[in-house]
């Protein structure tokens, strides 16, 4: 359906057990397929780390140029076809009123005549920072770009910039299908909108033998985890799993903090967990069920100490096996600088897709945290 959050690919075991794994597998197997042929596809994209992200096309109703925010595919949705429409239904946050402005005066000026698009939108003409050696630079998030040459002019001359990364088909809004074979031929060229496509030319990519010896050594001790322990490890760690379960908000605190996941690591966490829950209730009896059910939690883990100890195991040879990847991948950044606060950093990451799913290939180590600690602030 809609184009919703995309999974890391070494977390897919801790949210769905078996045919997490499986996923994983093969989407990784994917990535490296495709590098190593040198291909150049929409199954393997580079994430970029825009902001707004943009809806955009022909209506398939009424056939009229539209924009909207990722409320196009509410069950009310938000369409915006002018100035006006963008001023009453997203008026109170004036910066996206801002550039779903610029997206409306000038999307249109390349979009095919039929279709509906999503994107990000990475930049408008107040964002942009020309420095003296003739680069141009903006910040649509956390990462600073910065563009040389051509692409340069390209950027300063732009009113505004977007990847597109997402077609959407059907016959009414809310009922879409999303795909990531997006059909940049059929956009046109003007110099108001910088237009950047997502695929990810990997025939510009280093990846030696030894890189690749190197992934398949994880991705099989993955692979061995899975199949001798798999039945028991899923069934005994069930408890934790699930993308809004505990094991996944400990991998995020471990992003974090950059400590290695732990079955130690994971009892602290839950007896934190709790204890935060419980210092929230002002009765002594909501408190200490609050604190009997983390020492449940913990009691739980303590038995089953083999099967998570496997499964962060697991997690650890998928995530290095990805990291292989993402470092070569890395060495080509699409033409643009990347830099963090100042310092030089790597593109946000990459997206495989596989069995009609995308899954993000990122260094967590990295962007990720660097991402999550920006949203805490």
């Amino acid at each position: 359906m809609q184009s919703l959050s995309i999974h890391h690919a070494e977390d897919r075991p801790l949210f769905h057990g078996s045919k997490g794994f499986e996923h994983a597998h093969g989407a990784l197997e994917k990535a490296h397929s495709h590098i190593t042929a040198k291909k150049n596809t929409s199954d393997l994209t580079m994430k970029y780390d825009g902001s707004p992200a943009v809806v955009f096309g022909h209506h398939p109703k009424t056939g009229k140029f539209f924009v909207a925010s990722k409320s196009a595919f509410n069950k009310n949705p938000k369409i915006n076809y002018s100035h006006e429409d963008i001023d009453k239904n997203h008026g109170h946050a004036p910066g996206l009123a801002t550039k779903l402005k610029a997206a409306l005066d000038h999307l249109h000026k390349v979009a095919p005549k039929k279709g509906v698009y999503q994107g990000d939108i990475m930049h408008t003409p107040e964002d942009h920072k020309k420095n003296k050696n003739g680069s141009v630079s903006f910040t649509p998030n956390t990462i600073t770009y910065t563009a040389h040459g051509k692409e340069a002019e390209a950027v300063h001359k732009s009113k505004v910039g977007v990847v597109v990364h997402t077609k959407y088909n059907g016959k009414d809004l809310h009922n879409m299908s999303a795909h990531h074979d997006v059909d940049t031929h059929n956009f046109k060229s003007h110099q108001d909108v910088h237009l950047k496509s997502a695929e990810h030319d990997t025939s510009h990519v280093s990846y030696p033998e030894k890189a690749q010896s190197e992934f398949s050594k994880h991705l099989s001790a993955a692979h061995a985890i899975h199949k001798e322990h798999g039945k028991e490890m899923y069934k005994g760690t069930e408890k934790h799993q699930g993308e809004a379960g505990h094991m996944a908000t400990y991998i995020n605190q471990t992003v974090r903090t950059g400590e290695k996941p732990s079955v130690e690591g994971f009892k602290k966490h839950l007896t934190a967990v709790h204890g935060k829950m419980a210092a929230k209730l002002k009765s002594e009896a909501g408190q200490a069920k609050r604190h009997a059910e983390g020492a449940e939690h913990v009691a739980h883990v303590e038995k089953n100490k083999e099967h998570y100890k496997n499964m962060f195991s697991m997690h650890h040879h998928l995530q290095q096996a990805k990291n292989v990847l993402v470092k070569h991948l890395e060495t080509h950044e699409g033409g643009l600088e990347h830099h963090i606060d100042g310092k030089k950093s790597k593109p946000e990451g990459f997206v495989v897709h596989h069995a009609n799913e995308p899954t993000k290939l990122v260094n967590r180590a990295e962007f990720a945290r660097a991402n999550l600690l920006k949203v805490r602030k």
